[in-house]
């Protein structure tokens, strides 16, 4: 069956109204943790909600079931990230809620993104202390306590600088995601 140009234009309307209403999620998650350092859990609530209405409107209770699985997917799949100190429970949710609403792709790809802007923030402030060789030297040391251990062990050198906002990367991950999915004319 072949969609009409009135089916395909109500797709981007329904896609374009979940992508503003994520983003000002996003943005709303981000200044919570910008000022409380955490993702509140009442927001991560408005989140799924959020979701189960998206998915709602566009595929009615088969596309609600869809999001719940895709979110508890996501939260599976990154547990690990969580337990070995890599991320907070919020990012995690996060994730989940992105999850949710948008699906799976748009989940993983933000996430790589999210990843490579964290990172990059990372590498300047190690370059700018001048910390480059102590970095090091912590991550290689943590690596063979794991080994010695024989199970992963929180990596904790990064909590005595302080805190990353993650919900920052997460929300540039997400906008930079969207901004590559976009089709060209």
């Amino acid at each position: 069956m072949s969609l009409t140009n009135e089916d395909t234009k109500e797709a981007r309307e329904d896609s374009g109204v979940r992508e503003t209403m994520m983003a000002v999620y996003l943005a709303a998650v981000t200044a919570a943790d910008l000022k409380w350092q955490r993702i509140p859990n009442k927001l991560i609530l408005i989140g799924y909600l959020m979701a189960a209405m998206l998915r709602y409107t566009s595929n009615g209770w088969m596309g609600v079931l869809t999001g719940v699985l895709t979110g508890a997917a996501g939260i599976m799949m990154l547990y690990i990230f969580y337990m070995i100190g890599a991320v907070g429970a919020g990012d995690v949710k996060l994730f989940s809620v992105i999850g949710s609403a948008c699906g799976m792709m748009v989940m993983w790809q933000s996430a790589l993104y999210a990843l490579i802007f964290a990172g990059m923030a990372a590498l300047v402030f190690i370059l700018r202390k001048r910390q480059m060789q102590i970095r090091f030297h912590l991550l290689f040391s943590h690596i063979i306590s794991c080994i010695r251990c024989r199970r992963f062990v929180s990596y904790s050198a990064l909590e005595q600088e302080g805190y990353l906002h993650f919900a920052v990367y997460i929300s540039l991950g997400y906008m930079f995601t969207l901004f590559f999915r976009k089709e060209l004319p």
